[in-house]
């Protein structure tokens, strides 16, 4: 510094002695320069570095209120942005959402307007909150307990089990967004299927995010390794219709909360192994832990008995398997071939017969007895015939189990059947799917294109219609009956008369619009009149 000092004074008194030099002829020039010196330019000089001072003073106060201005803002407006899609983001401390760039300027511009001491660096300012903004990732930040749970409330106990997986299952969706763990599977239900689809249109919708649940399946593959796979268990009853309105609106909220828990935990292994209890790990851990040798081992500890005298066909076998898959909540993990080869090695097998001799299983006689149930009572009707004016029948799963249950009274055994009969809707469900895979089932409760010949039920509602005749023309009703009031009418019957089957009221209304059709007026109405005219079907 103190060299330039010297030089700068060097070249001065050099500029001066030049001016001298070049006006030495002249003394009105010679004293103009004087005066210059020496009265003018002391004024000047000062006056310049008065105003130095002042702007750097200023420009230090500005630079302050800038600062500070710049940190109250972005501590009272939470505002994040995603460099892969270009979005910028609010939280407001609930819920998160997508922002437009103008309307953060906007906010921006009026709030600095309504402060005024930064009027002179609106723009400037503006610039570096913006700047500031980009570098806030969203990822990184923090959401309040009160959204954690409200998100946890909601995948618990809707989907999860316990607060505990629905925690675990957004670590790894936050491992997956933050690209963590890829070589990891996880084993979901099928049902899961459209909740993930659902899950992931969001996410790249809302973060530009395309892997959300790219390692989520529904269906296991002989690539996988057992020791990189992970079992999740759902509740299988939740709707994916209510779901898919519900991850419209806290979609963001879950990926945000998500990746929380994935920086958080450090990734899901981790939350496993330090958050969760022996038998949520155990069965996280099932195909890491066990071998397809010891899965099948124990398939057949629980569900196989030696009895020389039996006889097994492969596809009872077949069907006893997934129901053990179904009582411990694994997927199917094993191929078909895989397991009967297994099993060939362990018993004896008649390749003609396509039989295991000497073993049976505690789980054949309810189903057998079922598949005799169907066999002997049920009628199947083609879906090609259900055409022009043929009523199209269908029998819902717990009326099967009641049928079931009334058929075994006096078609089996009951005392050597550990159920007496009884039977439950899931058994029922699958034994039809494995047994009868042509049976179409709508919503698991629905058998369509199927009849009982231990109970013909339009032929129940024909004769209530009778007893309706009666009633109306006794009690002299003239206003207008609502299916509703029909299908009490229905009901009442069958309670004087002591009928314990009764159709649902979907089917009332059902065989109302399609026998009854010509009778029918504002689509839900029939006068009393026209059921004085009824000529009951047979």
């Amino acid at each position: 510094m103190e060299t330039n000092i010297e030089e700068m004074k060097i070249k001065c008194l050099q500029s001066v002695e030049e001016l001298f030099q070049n006006y030495n002829n002249s003394e009105y020039m010679l004293n103009r320069i004087s005066n210059h010196i020496n009265n003018y330019l002391p004024k000047i000089l000062n006056n310049e570095y008065s105003n130095h001072i002042k702007r750097i003073n200023r420009n230090a106060y500005l630079s302050n209120e800038q600062q500070i201005f710049i940190q109250v803002f972005l501590n009272k407006y939470q505002y994040f942005y995603l460099h892969n899609n270009n979005f910028f983001y609010e939280y407001n401390g609930n819920k998160y959402y997508i922002v437009k760039e103008d309307d953060i300027i906007h906010n921006l511009l009026s709030s600095i307007s309504k402060d005024r001491t930064l009027l002179q660096w609106k723009y400037k300012t503006k610039i570096n909150i913006v700047k500031l903004i980009k570098e806030r990732n969203l990822f990184h930040s923090i959401p309040e307990s009160n959204t954690i749970q409200n998100v946890l409330n909601i995948l618990f106990p809707s989907i999860f089990q316990s607060k505990n997986i629905a925690k675990y299952f957004l670590t790894i969706i936050g491992d997956n967004i933050l690209k963590k763990n890829s070589h990891l599977i996880f084993l979901v239900s099928g049902k899961m299927k459209q909740f993930l689809n659902e899950l992931d249109a969001i996410a790249v919708a809302s973060i530009g995010n395309n892997n959300t649940t790219h390692n989520f399946m529904t269906k296991y593959h002989e690539n996988h390794e057992y020791e990189n796979c992970r079992l999740i268990q759902i509740n299988e009853t939740y709707s994916n219709e209510l779901w898919r309105e519900i991850l419209k609106k806290i979609g963001l909220d879950l990926l945000c909360v998500a990746t929380h828990y994935s920086i958080r935990n450090e990734q899901s292994d981790k939350f496993i192994d330090n958050k969760t209890d022996e038998e949520h790990k155990s069965y996280t851990y099932y195909l890491r832990y066990n071998t397809q040798k010891d899965i099948i081992n124990s398939f057949c500890e629980k569900y196989i008995i030696l009895k020389q005298s039996c006889v097994m066909e492969w596809k009872h076998i077949h069907f006893i398997w997934k129901h053990f898959l179904s009582k411990i909540h694994l997927p199917n993990v094993i191929y078909s071939n895989s397991l009967k080869n297994f099993l060939k090695e362990r018993f004896d097998y008649n390749e003609e017969l396509d039989v295991f001799t000497g073993i049976t299983s505690i789980y054949i006689p309810i189903q057998n007895d079922f598949i005799k149930f169907w066999n002997n009572t049920i009628c199947c009707f083609n879906n090609n015939n259900n055409i022009g004016n043929q009523f199209k029948e269908e029998l819902e799963v717990d009326e099967l189990c009641s049928l079931f249950k009334h058929w075994a009274k006096t078609n089996i055994n009951t005392e050597n059947l550990m159920t007496n009969g009884n039977i439950g809707e899931e058994n029922v469900i699958n034994i039809i799917k494995h047994f009868f895979p042509e049976i179409e089932i709508i919503e698991d409760k629905y058998v369509l294109n199927v009849g009982c010949v231990l109970w013909v039920k339009k032929t129940d509602i024909d004769k209530a219609f009778i007893y309706i005749k009666e009633e109306i023309t006794k009690q002299k009703i003239t206003d207008l009956l609502s299916f509703d009031d029909l299908y009490k009418y229905y009901n009442k019957y069958c309670n004087l008369n002591s009928i314990k089957m009764v159709v649902s009221k979907r089917y009332f209304e059902k065989y109302l619009a399609f026998a009854y059709a010509n009778f029918i007026i504002y689509e839900r109405f029939i006068t009393p009149l026209s059921i004085s005219n009824f000529v009951v079907f047979n």
